[in-house]
């Protein structure tokens, strides 16, 4: 297990689009322990992001192994009032507790993932609501967002930020359109994204996105993502 997270990553507190933040392995055997503070490090942002009222954090966990279903990997903080079981949604998505008492306790975290298989990954998103209409403004709002964070933690300017990413679950299907004075109707990729520049948004005036369907999330998208 790697004790730590080396300092040039943590530096690293936004990475727009599907980019990990800070990624850390959480397992070493085939099942094993890592400590609660290595994890905090990684999670630490999610405290800061909720401070925002346009983002919302993400956090998820991959493996490197593509045949491992997501719901299927363990996770469990062994700490002195009981266990507690972190799950892991079919899409990787999970919610770890993350607390100050916790962080002094520093209680070991279990998984059942071999050796250097798994990433624990923080996203900073924008929080849309729950209706399937958004207007423009809203999304400039939160992108805003996503710079002062980033301003904030890193004491820098945010690389530049051209849109939004859109991810949808089993999302081949999903539909955007782009209303205003005309109509622009975009089709998710096979791995579920759409993508919405603020040039193609700024085609009309006052735009608003119309989602098909809910995205299980919306992240800031920068052209220089490769």
């Amino acid at each position: 297990m790697r004790p730590g997270i080396e300092e040039s990553v943590m530096k690293t507190l936004v990475l727009l689009a599907s980019i990990a933040l800070a990624p850390a392995a959480l397992a070493d055997e085939a099942t094993s322990t890592t400590p609660y503070t290595t994890l905090y490090q990684v999670l630490s942002p999610v405290v800061k992001i909720a401070t925002y009222d346009h983002l919302v954090a993400i956090e998820r966990i991959e493996s490197k192994d593509a045949s491992v279903r997501p719901e299927t990997i363990r996770v469990v903080i062994h700490a002195k009032s009981g266990a507690i079981n972190v799950p892991v949604s079919p899409t990787g998505e999970v919610k770890f507790p993350v607390t100050d008492a916790l962080r002094a306790e520093n209680p070991p975290v279990e998984t059942n993932q071999p050796k250097g298989s798994l990433a624990l990954i923080v996203n900073v998103a924008l929080k849309l609501g729950g209706g399937l209409r958004v207007p423009w403004t809203d999304i400039e709002a939160g992108l805003g967002q996503v710079k002062q964070f980033y301003a904030d933690t890193q004491g820098a300017t945010a690389p530049t930020i051209s849109g939004v990413e859109a991810h949808f679950a089993g999302g081949k299907e999903a539909m955007l359109t782009i209303e205003g004075k005309s109509e622009r109707l975009l089709m998710a990729d096979p791995a579920g994204r759409i993508i919405v520049t603020r040039e193609m948004a700024l085609e009309s005036s006052a735009p608003v996105l119309v989602f098909s369907r809910a995205p299980e999330f919306v992240v800031p998208y920068s052209d220089n993502k490769k």
